[in-house]
């Protein structure tokens, strides 16, 4: 009995400095890597310490070669695109480009981040799904994952809905995203906990930013990570209790001015927050 209590202890005890040790990769977000040429985001991320860039506009062909192999050179990472579709009464429609990304990524681990667009009253998730899982299975023959992404006023809107649609696909490579600005907006008085728990199975990506603690204006939620009153430290201890393993991305929608002064604020506070 003595030993299993003690094997019980030494087990948790282990399971918590992993937790504590976990250093997750960090990237930016491309809306807020405001730069002319892909050269230059390249270099600023670099300079920065950002581990690269996510959330990325979507291309194909020689513009997708070049900029994968500019971020190769540099030793960063295109960590994803942001694509989607829109649900309609006769059926789905999205981008082709979307397509031949997909097959342009062919070995590599970008994840493809995937939002939904319809309404809650004329769609249903039969309908989320079928689209869901066109795009699963074009990722899967590329090797790559993708990621539901919540947005408001969208089809999926919430943690909850990602989780699912997911579900639902019946597709190993299909996961969720939890967006924090977005989980702020449509759901305030939502249990951040629980709904972290809930999504835990299929949690492969987040995204964070500056907010304020009962915002509602994306000006509100949507900041360099060294403003606003909501606990950012909440967000990670979270994120490490439901043992999250994978990459943090920093959401810069909007967010006015510098955009290097910008980056540079936000990742000394990701510094000051992950050294704890």
């Amino acid at each position: 009995m003595k030993l299993c209590i003690f094997s019980i202890i030494t087990f948790t005890l282990v399971a918590d400095l992993l937790a504590e040790s976990v250093k997750w990769p960090f990237f930016a977000f491309q809306n807020g890597v405001h730069f002319k040429t892909v050269e230059e985001r390249v270099r600023v991320l670099k300079e920065l310490g950002y581990d690269g860039i996510g959330s990325a506009n979507p291309s194909a062909g020689e513009q997708l070669k070049k900029r994968l192999r500019l971020y190769d050179e540099a030793k960063l990472k295109l960590f994803s695109f942001y694509v989607g579709g829109r649900l309609g009464a006769e059926g789905h429609t999205y981008n082709p480009v979307i397509t031949e990304m997909i097959a342009g990524l062919k070995g590599r681990d970008t994840v493809i981040e995937l939002y939904v667009q319809g309404s809650k009253k004329d769609n249903t998730d039969e309908q989320a799904v079928a689209f869901v899982r066109e795009i699963a299975d074009q990722a899967k023959q590329s090797g790559l994952k993708v990621v539901l992404y919540p947005h408001a006023n969208f089809y999926i809107d919430r943690i909850g809905d990602a989780v699912r649609v997911a579900k639902k696909t019946n597709r190993d490579n299909v996961g969720v995203m939890f967006n924090l600005c977005h989980f702020l907006h449509v759901e305030p008085k939502s249990d951040l906990k629980a709904a972290l728990v809930n999504a835990k199975p299929l949690l492969w990506r987040a995204s964070i930013s500056g907010a304020e603690e009962g915002g509602r204006s994306w000006g509100e939620l949507i900041q360099t990570l060294d403003r606003g009153s909501f606990s950012q430290a909440k967000v990670t201890e979270l994120l490490r209790e439901v043992g999250f393993d994978g990459a943090i991305g920093l959401q810069c929608y909007a967010i006015r001015g510098n955009a290097r002064d910008n980056l540079k604020r936000s990742m000394a506070a990701w510094r000051t927050l992950h050294s704890h």
